[in-house]
């Protein structure tokens, strides 16, 4: 029997680009990965350099025997450069990005709002003339919001459509970083809703603990990974994958099997939405470790 949907029935038919989150160390090194990421079958990644006193360097990345197999699809810069060898590491940081875009397919820059930046030039307003000059109409920059920096109550959604308008204004694009210690009180639904269609990019922690664990302390990420489905949010959205209790802070946590099952876990999640329009169950951690 042929099953009769009504037309007034709509069912988002969007699919996410997912990325796997990686960073550079303090001295700007990216480590294996790269191949990490394409060992798991992350073909692009998002890469976050805010951190960083150096960028990556040119020639490092072309000595990767695997770097060609991976798209760097995005990248967070500093709003700034400041400290020592200012001019040096400012130079390489538009070296780098200019590789980037010619050779590994960057299609986005993340920064900082100039009222975030303490010290220093914001380099908004060189970043948009570089990558107008060196792909015209190729590279869309974005603001970058962290999770952590949303204001509490009523002051929260105001917030945020206030920068949903400062985007719009300036045709800028917005990135949410949930990664980092995001507050409980995130209204995770309303914050979505209030960034869309503006909201290119959501940075989410890794669902799976580094011991193979669904991580239930993360309900925020989740929350807003289930109205990016039901809104068919098709932009990109990057798994940063998550250290261990008892990894040594300048170590660096690269891509797993872990991060493997969590882009399961939200293609399920977008699947399941195509087929019924009603809320996704919640994942336990007993039927996590069932399925997984």
């Amino acid at each position: 029997m042929t099953s009769f949907v009504p037309e007034t029935t709509r069912f988002p038919t969007g699919r996410p680009t997912i990325v796997a989150g990686i960073s550079a160390s303090r001295f700007g090194s990216l480590g294996s990965s790269l191949e990490q990421a394409a060992a798991h079958e992350f073909f692009a990644t998002d890469v976050d350099l805010r951190r960083s006193l150096w960028t990556p360097s040119v020639a490092s990345l072309c000595s990767r025997q695997r770097a060609g197999l991976v798209r760097m699809r995005t990248v967070w810069v500093p709003g700034s450069v400041t400290g020592q060898l200012v001019e040096r590491r400012t130079t390489r940081l538009w070296k780098f990005l200019d590789h980037a875009v010619a050779r590994m397919g960057l299609r986005m820059v993340i920064l900082p709002r100039s009222s975030e930046v303490g010290r220093g030039p914001f380099l908004g307003a060189e970043l948009r003339r570089r990558m107008g000059a060196s792909a015209p109409g190729a590279v869309r920059l974005a603001i970058g919001v962290k999770g952590s920096a949303v204001y509490r109550g009523h002051d929260q959604l105001d917030q945020l459509r206030s920068l949903r308008h400062t985007a719009e204004e300036w045709d800028l694009d917005i990135a949410l970083d949930l990664a980092g210690d995001v507050p409980h009180y995130l209204e995770a639904e309303a914050a979505v809703l209030r960034l869309l269609p503006r909201l290119t990019l959501v940075r989410i922690p890794s669902w799976v603990s580094a011991s193979g664990e669904l991580n239930a302390n993360d309900p925020i990420s989740r929350r807003v990974v289930a109205i990016l489905a039901d809104q068919g949010y098709a932009g990109t959205i990057s798994i940063v994958p998550a250290g261990s209790p008892l990894q040594l802070p300048w170590t660096r946590t690269y891509v797993s099997m872990n991060d493997e099952w969590t882009r399961s876990l939200i293609l399920d999640q977008y699947d399941r939405q195509r087929t019924d329009d009603r809320p996704a169950p919640y994942i336990s951690p007993e039927l996590f470790r069932e399925q997984y």
